[in-house]
C-alpha cells in the first residue's frame, strides 16, 4: 500500500514549510521508493535554505563586528555553544529547521550581546555587585582608619617621627619588589581564594601592629629600638602589599567580572561607587579614630583597630563566598586551573579542597623538592612574568601617564604638602579641613569623571581629566612662586613666628592663616578632581583592554612603578631637607604633571583605533 503523498513528503521534513510537523517512524518508510516529488522537493527546499542562509550572512556583515556572545555575556544566562549544539541535535531529531534555529539561537545572542554594549546597559550579575561593594567598605573602612591612625598615634609617643620615616619607606618597597609576583599568583589562582587570602593577611596584619604597638609604647623607649619595632616593619610591609593586591583585584579584576567587560555604562558606574566608597571610608575613618585617640588615647584607639580588623575579616569572607555563589562563571579565569570543577557550587570545603589540589599539585610538588636557590629564580621568573606582561599591553602609555602623576608628592595630599602647611601657620583643624576637602573633591571627581566618560568616551575623557588638574595646579605653581616661595622666620627657640610677618605685610588673614596660602591650599583641593576623574579613566581602559588572566599581573607591575616613583621623590626630599630646596619638589611635581598631560595627549591622538582592537581582543581572550 502506497503512502499519500503529504506523508511521503513529510518523511523529506518538507511538509508544508513547517519545522515542527512530526516525522514519521523510519519502520514505517523502510523499503519504500522515492519519488520524483520528493528529490523536487528536496531540491526547492535546498535552494530556499541557501538564500536564506545567504540573506543572513549578507545581514550579519553589514552588522558591525562584536565579540562572541559566550564570551561577552558569560554568566549572563545566554546560551553556551553546548545548548545551541543540543538544540541542533534536537531539531534534526524531530524534523525542524536546523538552519532557522541556529540562526534565531544567534538572533537571541548577538541581541543580548548589543544589550550589554549599551552605554547604559545593566550589569550581569547585580546582586554580586551589591556584595562587593558591600566587601569593599569592610576592606575601606579598616584600612582607611589605620592608614590615618598609625602616624596620628606614632607622632606622640618616643621615636615616633624615626618610625614614621623608617614604615612610609619600607612599605611602598615591598610593593615596587614583590607586587608583580603577587599580582601574578592572583591571576593563577580560582579568583574567591586569592581575594580572600589577601584580605586575611591584610586583617590578620593590623590586629598584630595593634597589639605590637600597643606593648611598644609601654616601655617608654623609643620605638625603633624596642624589640617589637622589626615586627612591625615585617607587618607593614606585609599589610601594605596585600592591601594594595586586594584593592587592585577588587577595581580591576573583579568589577570586570560582574559587571560586564564591555558593559561601559555599568563598569563607569561601579568604578565611581568604588571611589566613593573609598573617599566616603577615608572621612569616617579619620573622624571615628580621631574621637576615639581624643577620648582614651594610644590603648583604647589600638583597641578600637583591633576589633575593626577581628570584626572585618569574618564579614568579608562571608561575602566573597556569597559572590562565589550568586556569579559562579565569573570567578573562573579564561583557562583551566585547580577548583574549575567544583566552582559551580563553592562552598567553605571547596576552599579547603581548592588549597589541598595546589598542595598537591604537581608543579608546585617540583617547586618544593627544589633547593633555595630554584625557587628564588622561579620567584624572580614570576616577577619577570609579570613586567612582561604590563609593558606589552597596548594601553601602556596611558598606564605610564598613571605612574608619572605619583611623581607629584608636594601638589597633592601627603606629609610633605601637611608640613609646608603647617610651616606656615595652619593648625590642626585647618588641617582637618584641608584633608577633608581634598577627600570631597575627590568625591566630586568621580561624579565628573563619570559624565566625562559617558559623554567624551575614555580618551577625550582623560584629556579633559588632566587638563583641569594640570590648569589648577599651575595656578597654584604661580602663586606659590610669587608669595609662598621664601621661607618663613624661624624664631630663636626654633617656634614659628605669626605668619602675617612671612606672607608679606598687608595681606588679609582668613583665620589665622594669610590668604595667599589659602589660595595654595584651595587650588591644590580643587586640583583633585581631575586626579580622581584620570583614575577612573585609567582603570576603565585597564578593565575593557587587558585580558583578564593578565590583568592583576599587569596591575601590580603598575602598582609597583607608582610605589617606586613616590619613593624616588620621597628620597630627594629626605636629602634635600632644607627649606630652602622646598621649591624644586614644587616645580618637579608640577612639571610631572605637565609630563603626564603631554604623554597622554600625544598617544590618545592616534590611538582610538588601537584601543578598540585590545578591547574586542580582550573580551575574545
Amino acid at each position: 500500500m502506497q503512502a499519500p503523498p503529504a506523508t511521503r513528503i513529510g518523511s523529506c521534513n518538507l511538509a508544508a514549510g513547517s519545522s515542527n510537523s512530526a516525522r514519521p517512524s523510519s519502520a514505517a518508510f523502510r523499503g519504500w521508493p522515492q519519488p520524483a516529488a520528493c528529490s523536487r522537493a528536496k531540491r526547492l527546499h535546498v535552494q530556499v535554505v541557501s538564500s536564506s542562509s545567504y540573506v543572513q550572512r549578507q545581514r550579519r556583515q553589514q552588522q558591525p563586528a562584536a565579540a562572541p556572545p559566550w564570551l561577552a555575556s558569560r554568566g549572563s544566562g545566554s546560551e553556551p555553544r553546548r545548548l545551541l549544539r543540543l538544540r541542533l541535535a534536537a531539531a534534526a531529531a524531530s524534523g525542524g529547521d536546523a538552519v532557522a534555529v541556529a540562526a534565531g539561537a544567534s538572533g537571541s545572542h548577538e541581541q543580548h550581546g548589543q544589550e550589554q554594549l549599551e552605554p547604559g546597559g545593566r550589569a550581569l550579575h547585580p546582586e554580586a555587585l551589591v556584595s562587593l561593594y558591600s566587601m569593599y567598605f569592610c576592606a575601606c573602612i579598616l584600612e582607611r582608619t589605620w592608614r590615618f591612625g598609625l602616624p596620628l598615634v606614632l607622632a606622640f609617643i618616643p621615636g615616633g617621627f624615626q618610625a614614621i620615616a623608617i614604615l612610609g619607606f619600607v612599605a611602598p618597597l615591598a610593593c615596587t619588589l614583590a607586587g608583580p609576583a603577587m599580582g601574578r599568583l592572583l591571576d593563577r589562582v580560582y579568583r574567591p581564594l586569592g581575594l580572600g587570602a589577601m584580605l586575611a593577611v591584610q586583617d590578620l596584619c593590623i590586629l598584630l601592629s595593634c597589639g605590637a604597638l600597643a606593648a611598644a609604647a609601654r616601655t617608654g623607649a623609643p620605638l625603633a629600638s624596642t624589640p617589637l619595632f622589626p615586627l612591625m616593619v615585617g607587618l607593614a610591609m606585609l599589610e601594605k602589599l596585600s592591601s594594595i593586591s586586594s584593592e587592585l583585584a577588587i577595581e580591576r579584576d573583579w568589577v570586570t567580572q560582574l559587571a560586564g567587560k564591555q558593559n561601559v555604562g555599568a563598569l563607569a558606574r561601579s568604578n565611581a561607587y568604588l571611589r566613593r566608597t573609598d573617599l566616603l571610608c577615608e572621612l569616617i575613618g579619620a573622624v571615628i579614630f580621631g574621637w576615639v585617640y581624643s577620648k582614651g588615647g594610644l590603648p583604647a584607639s589600638m583597641a578600637f583597630t583591633a576589633v575593626m580588623a577581628a570584626v572585618a575579616a569574618p564579614l568579608q569572607l562571608l561575602f566573597i563566598r556569597r559572590i562565589a555563589r550568586l556569579a559562579p562563571s565569573a570567578m573562573l579565569h579564561g583557562r583551566s586551573e585547580p577548583g574549575a570543577a567544583w566552582a559551580r557550587l563553592p562552598s567553605w570545603h571547596a576552599f579547603l579542597e581548592n588549597a589541598r589540589l595546589r598542595r598537591v599539585h604537581e608543579a608546585e610538588a617540583e617547586t618544593r623538592r627544589a633547593p633555595l636557590l630554584d625557587r628564588a629564580r622561579a620567584q624572580l621568573a614570576h616577577s619577570l612574568d609579570g613586567w612582561r606582561s604590563y609593558f606589552r599591553q597596548p594601553i601602556l602609555p596611558s598606564s605610564l601617564t598613571f605612574v608619572m602623576l605619583f611623581f607629584n608628592v608636594v601638589l597633592s595630599p601627603g606629609g610633605l604638602i601637611t608640613a609646608f602647611l603647617t610651616l606656615w601657620g595652619m593648625d590642626s583643624n585647618a588641617m582637618a579641613i584641608f584633608r577633608g576637602g581634598c577627600a570631597t573633591c575627590g568625591f566630586l571627581g568621580t561624579l565628573v569623571g563619570k559624565r566625562l566618560i559617558q559623554t567624551l568616551g575614555l580618551l577625550r575623557a582623560g584629556a579633559a581629566a588632566l587638563t583641569i588638574q594640570a590648569t589648577l595646579l599651575a595656578a597654584a605653581t604661580a602663586l606659590y612662586s610669587s608669595f609662598l616661595s621664601g621661607p618663613p622666620e624661624l624664631g630663636p627657640s626654633g617656634g614659628l613666628l605669626a605668619l602675617g610677618a612671612g606672607a608679606g605685610p598687608g595681606w588679609p588673614m582668613v583665620g589665622s592663616v594669610a590668604l595667599p596660602v589659602v589660595a595654595f591650599a584651595a587650588l591644590v583641593v580643587m586640583s583633585r578632581i581631575g586626579a580622581w576623574s584620570y583614575d577612573m579613566v585609567n582603570s576603565q581602559l585597564f578593565q575593557q583592554t587587558v585580558a583578564p588572566r593578565e590583568i592583576a599581573s599587569a596591575s601590580s607591575a603598575e602598582m609597583a612603578l607608582c610605589s617606586f616613583s613616590e619613593l624616588l621623590m620621597l628620597g630627594i626630599a629626605a636629602l634635600s631637607a632644607d627649606p630652602a630646596s622646598f621649591p624644586l619638589l614644587v616645580y618637579a611635581s608640577f612639571g610631572a604633571v605637565l609630563a603626564a598631560n603631554v604623554l597622554f595627549r600625544s598617544w590618545a591622538r592616534r590611538a582610538q583605533p588601537q584601543v578598540d582592537t585590545a578591547i574586542a581582543n580582550a573580551a575574545a581572550a
